[in-house]
């Protein structure tokens, strides 16, 4: 059972009595679903035990669906499993919780039209979207859903949707803020050819971090790789072997992608990191066991699962007329030996 201190906190928090918060807790009748959500909620957030391992929804609320679209696969391919299962983990923990059911929809697609045709036959109470490798254009065609949906893993700021994703900007800002406090000054980044909307933050990102810290860039700073290992490693080799500039560190938009700049690297004779410095992108399990360790932005993958699919289950219960809203999520720079204090 909550204290008698934890119901008070959670009353002042939710502006409510310390008796609604009980009825709440403890899945009494007298709340409201969407004041039930909330204050939930609010106990989770301050690390209270609910009461009971007991439902508060006891009936079958229907069906949310996770829909895992892919354009290419070049992006959403088998090194990215481990970030699927997060989210899928994190969203199915809130919908169960919430008396609904959870299934997965994968798809390789060409257009929208006939994904969306599908969603609105079938009428699921709801929709997360993994947007990964979609375009802009394919998140515009969503408003033709006729369910609530959310858009997980990407973000576009001119389109008003609801999106859950990662920090993007803010992270690589922390990612460069490193890099100098390690006294690198000469720093590029490992861009992907094939464009994404995280990983077009992450290159907006990567501008404003090294024009905030006054350091050069230009079009020359960026090294454009395909997708994917065999994609990075191949391009890398043509750069190196093209001889052109190699700089003091490079952040690569993800973690494969430096994996297979590291390799080229490697096999063309230089150390990492006592000749170059390399910086990551998602902290997969595969960065401990690289060799030096990758420094690299963690993802709570998780975290974003579970915060997408609670917006959906408040968007579903409330009866207010819905706000739109983003939310980006922040990352963690976990610190290895792939980058050199070059003092």
């Amino acid at each position: 059972m909550l204290s008698y201190m934890g119901i008070k906190e959670i009353a002042e928090k939710a502006g409510v009595s310390k008796t609604t918060v009980s009825l709440a807790l403890n899945g009494h009748k007298g709340v409201s679903e969407e004041m039930r959500l909330h204050i939930v909620a609010l106990a989770k957030e301050m690390n209270y035990r609910v009461p009971g391992n007991r439902s508060y929804i006891q009936r079958q609320n229907g069906i949310i669906v996770f829909a895992k679209l892919s354009r290419h696969g070049l992006i959403l391919n088998s090194d990215q499993n481990n970030f699927i299962v997060n989210y899928i983990e994190g969203i199915h923990h809130i919908v169960k919780e919430f008396g609904y059911s959870f299934e997965i929809n994968t798809q390789r697609i060409e257009t929208m039209d006939t994904f969306i045709a599908e969603i609105n036959q079938k009428q699921p109470k709801g929709l997360i979207v993994l947007g990964t490798e979609l375009k802009p254009e394919d998140i515009l065609s969503l408003a033709s859903l006729s369910v609530p949906y959310i858009v997980l893993d990407t973000y576009y700021e001119h389109i008003a949707t609801d999106f859950v994703t990662m920090a993007n900007i803010s992270a690589v800002h922390t990612l460069v803020e490193h890099l100098v406090d390690k006294h690198h000054s000469d720093i590029m980044m490992v861009a992907s050819g094939i464009a994404t909307g995280n990983i077009a933050m992450r290159e907006r990102g990567f501008r404003l971090a090294m024009e905030h810290y006054g350091l050069t860039i230009s079009e020359q700073s960026f090294i454009t790789v395909q997708p994917g290992f065999e994609g990075a490693y191949r391009d890398m080799l043509c750069y190196i072997h093209a001889k052109k500039h190699i700089p003091q560190a490079l952040f690569c938009y993800n973690d494969v992608a430096a994996f297979g700049v590291i390799k080229a690297l490697k096999d063309c004779g230089y150390a990492v990191p006592k000749d170059i410095s390399i910086i990551g992108f998602d902290d997969l399990p595969m960065s401990l066991m690289m060799e030096p360790r990758l420094t690299s932005i963690s993802v709570p993958t998780q975290r974003i699962g579970a915060i997408a699919a609670r917006s959906l289950v408040e968007m579903l219960l409330s009866k207010s007329p819905h706000t739109i809203k983003s939310v980006l999520v922040q990352g963690k720079l976990v610190v290895r030996e792939s980058v050199l204090d070059r003092k």
